[in-house]
């Protein structure tokens, strides 16, 4: 079991070393070539376009068709192919169509890690947090690498606004995709005829029958529109309020995830699920409460800028990562995967992209100037609405979220329903 567990730490490590790669410092790349802030915005979009049109379809495939260890390889292998004709794209025309189809590629492998990981233990609040926090020192990794390791090797002063974080990126899609296929076997596991519902993974939205799971989807979905502010603007915000290699101050984001992934059997064993997502919603909104004063150039307001990088990290395991727990509680066997995948599509998908969308119009209306070196913004807008969009999520949530034990009982569900 031993064994297992570092073959699965080691995909979770660079699973998410891979999404950091290129996302975190996408927005200075982009404004360094020009995008305007609608184009910018689109390519942020990318992950969530893809997460609707595919995770809950691959899903299915890997519940009933082919172990997921195989399906998780193929795709990565052909997210490297891809993101390697991404990095020699300088136009939008040509740089989002392909962004697209790579992330068409790497999205589902985020719940097909997740389940590979869960079909593979024994005790599910206890070692799931152990092995995913792998993923999260494989985020602080890449941020490390690309923010203060590979610059003064290359003899840069800085690689988040060149093409070179892609390459990274591709170089990591292949490792991980050779490395897949010696993973644990992790079969299909769905049994039965075959009929349209499963083929498109509606199966999966028999959970929404559920009150408790129904409001934690929504509230996932809506929480998942501000959080897009955070991914899209912190980068370029810490940049242009003069903290220097920001894409490497923001893995800080992800050394609090360690603490808070680690803490988070004890937590959930004391105060249950309802309880530790609720503390999700408050470091979310706090983290932008800091930054709101965090852009002034005195020493108290960069130590609001450090304490809002570090509650993002104990804001997203406290509930998301709470949150794929609770989904694998709730599903039936046979349809986990597909069930991750849903969450996955409500959350990435439709929630993201939203925020995305968001995130654009926010550029566009508190756009303070356009100067040659890239935009600025009222950032003191931005965040605030970020905090109150939270806040009001929180209050949904708080009101009508209704888990009563702190043992979760199954949704039961025939495999054809």
């Amino acid at each position: 079991m031993k064994r297992t567990h570092l073959k699965l730490s080691v995909m979770m490590f660079i699973e998410w070393f891979i999404w950091g790669a290129w996302f975190v410092p996408l927005w200075q790349y982009l404004n360094k070539l020009g995008f305007s802030p609608s184009e910018i915005a689109w390519s942020y979009s990318s992950t969530a376009i893809a997460a609707i049109l595919s995770p809950v379809l691959v899903g299915v495939i890997a519940d009933r068709y082919f172990a997921a260890q195989k399906v998780l390889g193929w795709l990565l292998l052909a997210g490297g192919v891809l993101m390697g004709f991404i990095a020699l794209q300088t136009e939008f025309s040509t740089f989002f169509p392909l962004l697209v189809v790579y992330a068409i590629t790497y999205m589902p492998t985020v719940a097909l890690t997740n389940s590979i990981a869960f079909a593979n233990i024994n005790d599910t609040e206890k070692d799931f947090p152990r092995i995913r926090v792998l993923g999260t020192l494989g985020w602080i990794a890449s941020g490390l690498v690309i923010g203060f390791v590979l610059p003064p090797l290359l003899g840069m002063g800085n690689i988040s606004d060149t093409s070179q974080p892609l390459w990274i990126t591709a170089i990591a899609s292949f490792a991980l995709g050779i490395y897949s296929f010696w993973l644990p076997d992790t079969p299909a596991k769905g049994k039965g005829p075959v009929d349209i519902k499963a083929l498109f993974g509606l199966n999966a939205l028999g959970l929404l029958k559920d009150r408790s799971f129904a409001i934690f989807a929504l509230c996932s979905f809506l929480f998942c529109m501000p959080l897009a502010f955070y991914y899209q603007f912190a980068n370029g915000y810490l940049t242009q309020v003069g903290l220097p290699n920001a894409t490497g101050w923001m893995t800080l984001g992800q050394v609090s995830e360690i603490f808070a992934m680690l803490a988070l059997p004890f937590l959930l064993k004391r105060f249950g699920i309802k309880k530790v997502l609720m503390l999700g919603f408050i470091t979310a909104a706090i983290r932008y409460v800091f930054f709101i004063y965090g852009g002034t150039a005195d020493v108290w307001a960069y130590s609001m800028l450090f304490l809002g990088i570090l509650l993002h990290g104990v804001s997203y395991d406290f509930y998301f990562v709470t949150g794929y727990i609770y989904v694998d509680k709730k599903a039936p066997t046979h349809m986990r995967t597909a069930a991750q995948g849903l969450i996955t599509l409500i959350c990435q998908g439709l929630g993201s992209f939203i925020g995305n969308w968001l995130g654009g119009r926010a550029m566009t209306t508190f756009a303070l100037s356009t100067p040659k070196n890239g935009m600025t913004f009222d950032w003191f807008a931005v965040w605030g609405v970020g905090a109150i969009m939270v806040a009001g999520v929180m209050l949904l949530f708080l009101l009508f979220f209704r888990e009563r034990s702190k043992t979760i009982t199954p949704v039961s569900l025939s495999a054809s329903s």
